[in-house]
């Protein structure tokens, strides 16, 4: 794992950090949910910065993974952040509770498509039982602080401050739990 941080720490610094500036700047106007141009057209540029920010790091591991080799983006990244932030939003939809283990499981699916095999993820439950488990344990560990931090910073601290605070965490804590399942998932199919 500290070797794929090591590699894509430029991009992912990037990442994190340009992803939470565009969250947070979707915030200033202030614009309240409604079915109005302003609102959509923010919540759009939000959806679109997110889903652009995991494909650049799926993007990266995956080039990671290879050694540097291969092309610099495929459109399969790209199609992977779009299901992933499709597979959360709905679990989201259905019910709050459903979140954190959508995102285990997107966590796990994503590290399968970064190793160039889809189901790498979940062998890695058949070969390394403990470790899976213990880092499905942490994802939702992780996942259940993060959710408890933001809202606790949502009382005390408002706006965009909080949206760029809220982002950079969750971009960071995402982008090492990334790079956990990748290099488990890398070594399940060794």
């Amino acid at each position: 794992m500290s070797g794929l941080l090591r590699r894509g720490w430029p991009v992912f610094l990037a990442t994190v950090v340009g992803n939470a500036v565009v969250q947070a700047l979707t915030t200033v106007p202030r614009a309240t949910p409604s079915p109005s141009a302003g609102f959509l057209g923010l919540a759009a540029v939000s959806l679109v910065a997110l889903i652009l920010s995991v494909a650049l790091c799926i993007a990266t591991l995956r080039r990671g993974v290879a050694g540097g080799r291969g092309p610099w983006w495929r459109w399969t990244d790209g199609a992977a952040a779009v299901a992933a932030m499709l597979a959360v939003a709905l679990a989201a939809l259905a019910s709050s509770w459903l979140v954190p283990v959508a995102l285990v499981i997107v966590l796990i699916v994503l590290a399968g498509i970064v190793v160039g095999r889809g189901a790498a993820g979940f062998v890695a439950f058949r070969r390394a039982p403990t470790r899976s488990v213990l880092l499905t344990l942490v994802t939702l560990v992780a996942v259940g602080l993060l959710w408890l931090g933001a809202l606790l910073l949502g009382f005390f601290v408002t706006g965009w401050l909080s949206a760029g605070a809220t982002w950079l965490v969750f971009g960071a804590v995402g982008v090492v739990l990334l790079c956990a399942w990748t290099a488990l998932a890398a070594r399940a199919v060794r």
